[in-house]
């Protein structure tokens, strides 16, 4: 079982630490470690974190890699790379340094880098995501940073994990390494750094509830009548499409005309061949129910009986 040891270590004058108030701080710092793994590492194995105090103010983040299986951990007996994972990972979310080179930045340092909401956010290359702050130079993350910074559970998170230091003013910093490695692999976060973190993780929160309309028009539709409407009231029509039923609105103002006028009057059993208009609603990430129109009435065939629907 590969395991890594992180430091999470509360800087400033501190005498003695409140172990209920920082209990959700080290919750979201769990939290914010197996959401990213699973983002990172959808087919991979599951992490157990386990936290214990170190010594004041520090404590130690035991994480380590398991399989809920036998079949599974014997898999895993033959890859050599289970530490590689714990140790990408951390690096991703920014937890530890990874170097000072653009292909380095974690979801962490590229936070601190926007200081706040971006300017603009564009895919350069399949495996890269350039961001431009509202002041500075633009920076590039790798796609599974992007990914991480999408994120809006993973984001707050990370805002969660550095709340203390708003809490106590006696904090000033908190740190982050691996043990045994803290020169190479510290990561050193500040107080005034946490409102432009949340403005961030506010924005990140708004686009994943932001609602995305994407429309088809699909010719050739074929529909059975359901349900009718009232001389020529175009909204709450309702059809089947196979086995399926749908409610469209009508918009071919010459068919309405028709069904008003009496001269078409629809039975179950009549065919409709349809140009159909598909709106498909997309909140945050949840796709919602289609809505309909029936753009145009191409031809309509009668059926073998004729009862006028209401």
């Amino acid at each position: 079982m590969a395991e890594t040891h992180l430091v999470y270590e509360l800087e400033g004058e501190i005498s003695e630490v409140d172990v209920f108030k920082l209990a959700p701080t080290l919750l979201a710092l769990g939290q914010l470690i197996q959401e990213s793994n699973h983002e990172l590492f959808p087919e991979g194995q599951d992490i157990g974190v386990n936290v214990k105090p170190f010594r004041q103010g520090s404590f130690i983040v035991d994480l380590a890699l398991f399989s809920p299986t036998n079949l599974q951990k014997l898999i895993e007996f033959l890859k050599p790379h289970t530490l590689e994972q714990l140790k990408t990972l951390l690096e991703c979310i920014g937890l530890i340094g990874a170097g000072t080179t653009a292909s380095s930045i974690g979801v962490i340092r590229a936070i601190r880098m926007l200081k706040g909401k971006p300017k603009s956010i564009e895919v350069v290359a399949p495996d890269q995501v350039r961001y431009t702050p509202t002041e500075g130079n633009s920076f590039t993350v790798k796609s599974e940073v992007h990914n991480l910074l999408s994120n809006p559970t993973i984001v707050q998170n990370i805002v969660n994990i550095y709340s203390p230091m708003e809490e106590d003013r006696r904090i000033s910093d908190v740190k982050t390494f691996v043990q045994g490695e803290e020169k190479a692999t510290q990561i050193s976060v500040n107080r005034n750094e946490i409102p432009a973190m949340r403005e961030y993780a506010d924005e990140v929160k708004s686009l994943s509830q932001a609602e995305i309309v994407k429309e088809v028009t699909i010719p050739g539709v074929l529909l059975n009548p359901k349900r009718g409407a009232f001389e020529n009231d175009p909204k709450d029509w309702s059809f089947r499409r196979g086995e399926d039923i749908i409610t469209a609105t009508i918009k071919d103002q010459i068919f309405l005309a028709k069904y008003a006028a009496g001269i078409i009057r629809l039975n179950s059993s009549d065919l409709l061949t349809v140009e159909l208009l598909e709106k498909q609603k997309v909140k945050g990430t949840i796709v919602q129910k289609p809505s309909y129109e029936i753009i145009r009435v191409t031809e309509y065939r009668q059926g073998p009986t004729q009862r006028r629907l209401i």
